[in-house]
């Protein structure tokens, strides 16, 4: 992705991700370092991942998610705001890539990846690396050092602590054999998982 690109999609987003949910910012950035390294490794299109990556979640932005916010982790996909944000950011998406003139079947591939980026078995069963090492960076970023402290920006520092944390942690778990499926990020979820200590 060009640079001056990249510079001025983040001079138009930042300030949209910082109006909606805490936290949000500082996971697109970290999500797009992630896609960056998975692209070091893994032969994918990078002018689809990285702007997929950073306008994923703009959803969030343009709806009520205190649905979200209440549900306990296993839940969330079943508030009606976690539909909502995935359909609202490509919306989003397709019109701030289009105000860029930004090639027109590489919009239409990247909303297609935002409608269902939270959503991993419809993403693999696209068979498409780009898809796929978007919804892998996203879920990397649950895990390792930052990890414990999305959980706690997202669903709030009292929570976790007993049941509330071993349903996280379990979910976690079962993350780590559902959410991957390329060689570069099935080895880097093992070694974050195992720095914040979800085995102990």
């Amino acid at each position: 992705m060009d640079i001056s690109f990249e510079k001025q999609l983040i001079k138009i987003i930042e300030p949209l991700y910082k109006k909606g949910r805490d936290g949000d910012w500082d996971h697109i950035l970290r999500m797009v370092k992630l896609c960056k390294y998975l692209l070091k490794h893994e032969k994918a299109d990078e002018d689809i991942v990285l702007p997929a990556a950073y306008l994923h979640d703009l959803g969030w932005t343009a709806i009520d998610f205190s649905d979200f916010n209440k549900a306990s982790p296993k839940v969330k996909a079943d508030s009606s705001s976690f539909t909502q944000h995935m359909e609202q950011g490509a919306v989003i998406a397709g019109k701030i890539l289009s105000e860029f003139k930004y090639d027109t079947n590489k919009i239409k591939e990247i909303q297609s990846i935002i409608k269902v980026h939270d959503l991993p078995e419809i993403v693999f069963k696209m068979n498409y690396i780009s898809a796929t090492l978007v919804v892998e960076a996203d879920r990397l970023d649950r895990y390792g050092k930052t990890g414990l402290a999305r959980f706690k920006t997202m669903f709030g520092a009292d929570k976790l602590s007993g049941q509330y944390w071993e349903e996280a942690r379990q979910l976690r778990i079962d993350g780590l054999k559902e959410w991957f499926r390329t060689k570069t990020a099935i080895n880097l979820s093992k070694k974050l998982a195992a720095e914040m200590g979800l085995f102990d």
